[in-house]
């Protein structure tokens, strides 16, 4: 396997042995555990990127509680803070931190905004919101298969070019040019608009099981301090293609599987806030309108008082 910087970008199965002896440290950039919708515990994550001699920069969707938990048992090993967002137009996000606790600042920001407007409710934001909250913060903002998914509005770039997201390009840091869990089509897409474009770029796994971690990896030279850093300088190269077919429809099901709580949370959660909202609605009218049954029984009062005087 030969890297250079005139071809930064490999389409194979990495030979992770011979890159780092080639002096690159090594990182997927892009997976999921079960604190989203992988089956990947957080201790074996960390045992098998060890016995790889890989970082991973652990971007469960909407939460950050595994890479907190990754940080805090971690041995040895390169954690990345990061977090792949969920946004109102379709498109997913990844951020990218250098510590765990500008991280924790930014998702706490984030949940904030988030249910601003419909408390206990959860609400996507639009894709201009997200990389404006992530903007007063050290970190590497970029596009997830941009150019994914078929049939539905998953990247960032499919977005544009349909002209749905005008201006937000200017706000992006990089893309990812190889994901494990897309077509190579779109993969070559990707590859093809980074080279032309000459802007930064990663590459993940996109992984949702343990055995597709480091099937896609982004390398940094090993003399370079920061990881991110040297990806924001475009001093990386990204290594990898997707799983088989078997892997690809075994992450369906896990995916599909993952979000039967989800819903059901959904669910539960959207009747007790309109259950809640009815009651309030209700009790606002109680206060404000006289009641029916109490006017009739003070109007057959007065009747009665008005046959006793009469001598009826």
């Amino acid at each position: 396997m030969q890297v250079s910087p005139e071809s930064p970008i490999h389409y194979e199965e990495p030979d992770l042995k011979t890159l780092r002896e080639s002096g690159f440290r090594l990182a997927d950039m892009h997976l999921h555990t079960n604190h989203s919708d992988g089956l990947t515990r957080i201790p074996d994550l960390v045992r098998y990127a060890k016995s790889r001699d890989i970082g991973v920069a652990i971007t469960d969707h909407n939460e950050i509680s595994g890479v907190l938990s990754a940080v805090s048992c971690q041995q040895d090993v390169q954690i990345i803070p990061g977090i792949e967002l969920e946004t109102k137009e379709g498109p997913h996000l990844l951020f990218y931190f250098y510590t765990a606790g500008d991280l924790e600042d930014f998702f706490n920001a984030f949940c904030r905004e988030r249910q601003r407007e419909t408390p206990g409710m959860f609400r996507n934001l639009p894709v201009a919101e997200c990389l404006y909250l992530a903007e007063s913060y050290d970190c590497l903002k970029v596009a997830a298969h941009p150019f994914g998914y078929f049939g539905i509005n998953r990247g960032v770039l499919k977005c544009v070019e349909k002209n749905m997201l005008p201006g937000v390009l200017t706000h992006l840091d990089g893309i990812e040019v190889i994901c494990g869990g897309m077509m190579k089509d779109l993969n070559m897409k990707a590859i093809s608009y980074a080279e032309d474009h000459k802007i930064p770029f990663t590459g993940g796994s996109d992984a949702h099981l343990l055995a597709d971690v480091g099937s896609v990896v982004t390398g940094v030279p090993g003399d370079t301090d920061e990881f991110l850093a040297a990806i924001h300088q475009r001093k990386n190269i990204v290594v990898g293609k997707p799983g088989s077919y078997l892997n690809k429809g075994m992450t369906a099901g896990v995916i599909a599987w993952s979000f039967v709580p989800y819903t059901t949370s959904q669910i539960l959660t959207r009747y007790q806030y309109h259950r809640k909202q009815t009651t309030d609605l209700l009790s606002k009218m109680r206060d404000q309108i006289p009641s029916f049954p109490n006017h009739k029984k003070e109007e057959s009062e007065k009747s009665e008082e008005r046959g006793e005087e009469s001598g009826y």
